[in-house]
């Protein structure tokens, strides 16, 4: 704490648990993003689950990576906001902002909103959901 000025206004810069789970997904991001999925795995607690647009299922970080790799060259993914709330059964962290990429026919994709929802419960990632708007981006492509 500091003390600042003559009315001696005290600030606090206490950390709360918002701030440890933004921490938390931060942490998976950056691990993601340098394709270290052991790292990001760990972030995740045993019997998390992921579901992506396209109620598409996955019971690891392993058997998504499979899927993506049969869609997608590469997927680039820029975080433009966290943010985090109560939830029913821990903290949801939000995380919004734009992918590109290229479709594994190469295809290129550029400026794809996404919104990624976690669920965080006593330290880990328990689910992960995540939407966004690539399947609009496909079809207009399909249609030049």
């Amino acid at each position: 704490m500091s003390t600042l000025g003559e009315g001696r206004i005290v600030v606090g810069t206490a950390r709360g648990e918002r701030g440890d789970v933004i921490d938390l997904v931060r942490r998976w991001f950056d691990a993601m993003a340098s394709g270290d999925l052991d790292s990001a795995s760990k972030l995740m607690a045993p019997g998390h689950r992921i579901i992506i647009s396209g109620g598409h299922r996955f019971s690891s970080l392993g058997e998504f990576a499979v899927f993506a790799a049969g869609r997608y060259r590469e997927v680039r993914k820029q975080c433009d906001s966290f943010e985090a709330c109560e939830a029913a059964g821990g903290f949801a962290v939000y995380v919004r902002g734009e992918m590109s990429g290229s479709w594994a026919d190469g295809t290129v994709f550029s400026r794809v909103r996404w919104c990624d929802r976690f669920l965080v419960q006593a330290g880990n990632i328990i689910e992960l959901d995540t939407f966004s708007d690539l399947a609009e981006a496909r079809s207009t492509e399909l249609l030049k």
